[in-house]
C-alpha cells in the first residue's frame, strides 16, 4: 500500500477508480471515483466517496474495505488457492484469465437474485475483474468488469 496507488476499472463501459491517499504511517483514505473525474486532492473528495482504511485494507470498524459495486478489491494472496476461504466464500479455482493468474470466487446472494464472479490476482491479491448479474441482466451475461490501468507495476508486467 502506498500513497497515490490507484486501480482503474472498466465496469460495463463505465470508469471506476479506487485511489489511496496516505493520512499517516498506518492509515489511508480509499477514494472511489466514477466517470472521467478523478480528484487528486483528498480534501475535495466528498465524504461519502472515501473511507479510512489501514495497510491491510480494513476499515476503522475492522471490516474489509469494499469499493462500492466492485466489493472487496483485495484479499491476502496466501488464501488465493483452490479451496481457500475468503470472506466466507471459497476460491473455486485458480486459472489464467486475461494474462493474469487468478483465484475465482463465485457467489450468489438473495436466492440467486444477484450472482457474480470475482477474479483476484494470485501475486498481489488485487481484484482484476469479474462479472455481476442480476435477474434482470443474467441472460445477457451480466455486467463484466476488468482492471484496465494501475500504477502498481506488478499488475501489468
Amino acid at each position: 500500500m502506498s500513497d497515490g496507488l490507484y486501480l482503474n476499472y472498466d465496469y460495463g463501459g463505465s470508469n471506476l477508480q479506487v485511489r489511496f491517499y496516505e493520512i499517516d504511517a498506518g492509515s489511508f483514505y480509499a477514494a472511489l471515483n466514477s466517470g472521467s473525474h478523478v480528484d487528486s486532492d483528498p480534501e475535495t473528495i466528498p465524504e461519502q466517496n472515501k473511507t479510512i482504511i489501514n495497510k491491510r485494507l480494513k476499515t476503522e470498524r475492522g471490516t474489509v474495505y469494499e469499493a462500492g459495486i466492485l466489493e472487496p478489491i483485495w484479499i491476502a494472496p496466501s488464501v488465493i488457492k483452490k479451496g481457500g476461504r475468503v470472506h466466507g466464500d471459497e476460491v473455486n479455482e485458480v486459472r489464467e484469465w486475461n494474462g493474469w493468474e487468478v483465484g475465482v470466487i463465485r457467489a450468489n446472494f438473495g436466492q440467486g437474485a444477484l450472482r457474480g464472479e470475482w477474479y483476484y490476482d494470485t501475486y498481489t491479491g488485487f481484484l482484476v475483474g469479474g462479472m455481476r448479474a442480476t435477474i434482470m441482466n443474467a441472460d445477457e451475461g451480466g455486467t463484466v468488469f476488468m482492471l484496465d490501468d494501475s500504477n502498481l507495476a506488478s499488475l501489468f508486467e
